[in-house]
């Protein structure tokens, strides 16, 4: 299950991209593994975001370099994210 805050001030796409983000970093979706689909997702946060949240969250990470969207097939992990500043 993901945990999402709707009451924090990080937005909810961000949120749940930092969480995908984790993910990747540590092993649980490995490069080259597709991710969980839209619809997966929305399940995994107990349907607390829309699939436009889910899809901009998806889009952060394509912008990163991380994911890729391969038509009819899904979203893959094609990098892993570099190491968080020493702060996080």
């Amino acid at each position: 299950m993901i945990e999402l805050d709707r009451d924090a001030m990080t937005p909810m796409y961000v949120q749940l991209a930092n969480v995908l983000r984790d993910r990747i970093r540590h092993g649980q979706i490995p490069v080259g593994r597709r991710l969980p689909s839209q619809s997966e997702l929305e399940a995994e946060t107990g349907g607390a975001v829309s699939r436009r949240t889910i899809k901009t969250a998806l889009e952060v990470l394509a912008d990163e370099g991380l994911v890729q969207g391969v038509q009819g097939k899904g979203v893959f992990v094609i990098a892993l994210p570099a190491n968080p500043p020493a702060s996080e």
